[in-house]
């Protein structure tokens, strides 16, 4: 039996190996596994010690409702977290003991996972990322009860073919995300010097102004609000390849020869519905114009193309599934950040879809965190939960500015007392 897996092991692909394997601790207990409900109930905690990598695997069952679980749970930093990466939960029925699903944790997060079903002689497996299924009834070439002690590199390897496990899995350079860090510590430095103000951005000759008038700020202010803050961000990468900053009256320029339709453009003055979709959009132009201003136009910055998510031309995508895009987009764009548009059915008469709030999204791999779905909004860093949650069933416009260049952010005025402010208008 050692042997085999020993074999197996050998003859797996080097990219396999970054997953845990608790195969060897399933096949010791492969009898309890499959025992009589009341032996497992029954059944003491243990940790076994693998044998073939020295790996810890806590071996547990629990009782829920109708159900009960085997769960083999791999070790994580001296502590054995149920969500580990590469743990199975095995689950049957308490009732008749027949077995239910597999669950096999993909990363070190609970919403990351395969499940795998019985499925007459067969199993059949989908796969779960950040809460989404990207993947479904994936059939597997070997029984259930083989799935039950089987490799997880063994399912890896028969689904080749059909999963894009190396985007599951990336093997990472993470040399490309060192600007993006770069820039993410140097943004979290600033925020407490950060005055919130409505309407308010940095211009292009460095004074600070009103948005809607291009008026200048009071004298001991010196702030923005979020469509300003993406700005200053802008800015500092606009800086490192002109030496210059960019114009508030272009940016706040409309494009309605390229967006909205005959119901908006009633509304353009008096509820300025794409505002946030128009000022990102131009802040992209301008700076992938710098080097390739003949492919640069109003949309070419966009970000549309992407598995698992429907895009809505000038909407974007659904902001509960933000999570997942940015994980996407850190393994597939390392060198880009994003800049987004929340964007929510609006008003009365008509209703029209508004874009009320703009952020900078930084997704992020690297060896101590893995994914981190950074995103900075006004004088906060949060992330995509919680910006999801604070924005309910909202779209969400994303443009992508590549940061490879470096980046030199403006100075703030002086130290400010926060306030909360308004994330609407603007």
């Amino acid at each position: 039996m050692k042997w085999t897996l020993l074999c197996i092991l050998i003859c797996l692909p080097a990219s396999v190996f970054a997953f845990p394997d608790n195969s060897e601790a399933r096949v010791q207990l492969r009898e309890m596994i499959t025992a009589p409900t009341g032996d497992v109930l029954e059944a003491r905690d243990r940790t076994v010690e693998q044998i073939l990598d020295g790996s810890e695997v806590s071996f547990q069952v629990k009782l829920q409702n109708d159900a009960f679980y085997l769960c083999f749970i791999n070790e994580s930093d001296g502590k054995f977290p149920v969500f580990s990466k590469g743990s199975y939960i095995i689950k049957r029925n308490l009732s008749d003991g027949k077995f239910i699903q597999i669950k096999v944790f993909l990363k070190n997060h609970t919403e990351c996972y395969a499940r795998i079903f019985p499925m007459d002689d067969r199993a059949v497996m989908e796969i779960i990322l950040y809460g989404k299924i990207i993947y479904s009834d994936i059939n597997l070439p070997f029984s259930f009860a083989e799935a039950l002690t089987e490799s997880f590199a063994e399912i890896i390897d028969s689904t080749s073919g059909i999963i894009d496990w190396p985007m599951i899995f990336p093997e990472t350079d993470f040399f490309l995300f060192e600007q993006k860090m770069k820039l993410s510590d140097e943004i979290r430095q600033n925020l407490p010097l950060m005055y919130d103000v409505d309407d308010g951005a940095l211009d292009a000759d460095g004074t600070w102004v009103f948005i809607e008038d291009l008026s200048p700020q009071p004298e001991d202010q010196g702030g923005f609000n979020c469509s300003g803050f993406v700005k200053w961000v802008a800015d500092g990468i606009n800086y490192a390849e002109t030496g210059g900053y960019l114009s508030v009256a272009e940016l706040k320029s409309k494009q309605t020869d390229q967006r909205g339709n005959r119901w908006s453009l009633r509304h353009e003055d008096d509820r300025d519905p794409y505002f946030g979709l128009d000022w990102n959009r131009n802040i992209a132009v301008k700076i992938a114009g710098i080097e390739h201003p003949e492919d640069s136009d109003y949309k070419s910055a966009d970000v549309k193309d992407l598995p698992w998510a429907d895009y809505v031309e000038d909407v974007g995508f659904p902001i509960e599934e933000l999570k997942l895009l940015m994980y996407y987009l850190a393994v597939t764009e390392p060198e880009y950040i994003y800049l987004a548009s929340v964007n929510i059915p609006w008003g009365t008469a008509p209703v029209l879809r508004q874009h009320i709030h703009t952020a900078v999204l930084i997704p992020m791999l690297d060896k101590e965190n893995g994914y981190s779905d950074i995103v900075f909004e006004r004088n906060t860093e949060s992330n995509s939960e919680i910006l999801a949650d604070s924005f309910k069933g909202a779209h969400v416009h994303l443009v992508r500015i590549r940061v490879d260049a470096g980046f030199r952010l403006p100075e703030l005025r002086k130290t400010p007392d926060l306030g909360a402010g308004s994330y609407f208008r603007r």
